[in-house]
């Protein structure tokens, strides 16, 4: 079965007739992009809400499954760390129990840019829909398409680094590399050892990050490469009665505030789920499939979405 036009056009008035209804079809389309462009706004202005600073936070459980390797809580507000308890029972470290100094809350980077890209979002969505010509569908779709490239990062961020096997407890080991994220490298920028009473000892790394849209404690145990063994350990590890707690990165070395490191003992923890990160993350991906939809459909009738498929 096929359809026709009757009566029948010649080929010159069918065409003129089609980029007449695909111009009236764009125009629509671009008006309706106004309404998008709000509820998009909205939708920002309630993730950007999720990571306000309003009391009291979330307290998230830290432990260690099948281990007294760490347990304890902690508190976020906003960006911040504000309360927490860890008490360490580590193989290679003597026992510590650690309290989050009040006056000296922890910064968590990630949130922060994660921040920043909620405020460059909120941005471009203003930009378009004040700044330019709001008819022009080359104008909407760069616009689209910048939006979509800070929504997928956002998103990124809070997903954190890719694991390649489940997140194992400290009694596992050993533990798969997490690709760091440029800029966040846990020797790159260490918390300040008066965030916690008491200061954290130069011998103790304590990195947090996102995973999944919750928090991701690493603990390393570190000993300078000045440090050689003696004749009785390396005797001991030859027979066995001394074992190196094996890791990933138990063979590299690290410049760990000005000084060479190695890690002797490495312990990664997942916090509980946090409830406003579960929610951002759920928003965050239904304002990029939100995006992605109106653009590809103003691509199609602007005639170039077959050649910008692979571009994302």
């Amino acid at each position: 079965m096929s359809t026709a036009v009757w009566p029948s056009l010649a080929p010159d008035a069918l065409k003129k007739a089609e980029d007449d209804s695909t111009a009236r079809e764009l125009a629509w389309l671009l008006d309706s992009l106004q309404e998008t462009l709000a509820s998009l706004k909205s939708g920002l202005e309630e993730c950007y809400a999720l990571l306000a600073p309003i009391e009291p936070g979330s307290t998230l459980v830290i432990s260690s499954p099948r281990s007294e390797s760490i347990k304890g809580h902690i508190t976020r507000v906003g960006t911040r760390i504000v309360k927490g308890t860890l008490a360490l029972r580590l193989r290679t470290h003597p026992p510590l129990n650690l309290t989050l100094n009040p006056t000296h809350p922890l910064l968590l980077n990630p949130l922060t840019t994660l921040r920043t890209l909620l405020n460059q979002s909120l941005d471009m969505v203003a930009i378009t829909r004040w700044t330019g010509d709001r008819h022009s569908a080359l104008f909407i779709s760069s616009q689209l398409h910048l939006l979509h490239s800070l929504l997928l990062e956002a998103i990124s961020v809070l997903k954190g680094p890719n694991l390649l096997t489940p997140v194992h407890s400290a009694e596992s080991g050993t533990s798969t590399p997490i690709p760091a994220t440029p800029g966040q490298a846990w020797f790159e920028s260490p918390p300040d050892p008066e965030t916690f009473t008491p200061p954290l000892p130069s011998t103790l790394s304590l990195h947090l990050t996102l995973l999944e849209s919750s928090l991701l404690l690493t603990l390393r145990v570190l000993e300078p490469t000045s440090i050689q063994q003696t004749p009785m350990s390396r005797f001991a590890l030859a027979i066995g009665a001394q074992r190196r707690l094996e890791h990933d990165e138990m063979d590299e070395v690290f410049v760990y505030r000005g000084e060479e490191v190695r890690v002797r003992e490495k312990v990664r923890v997942e916090g509980s789920a946090d409830p406003s990160l579960l929610s951002l993350g759920a928003k965050l991906g239904a304002l990029e499939r939100t995006v992605a939809e109106r653009r590809k459909g103003l691509e199609v009738l602007m005639g170039v979405g077959e050649d910008t498929d692979g571009d994302d």
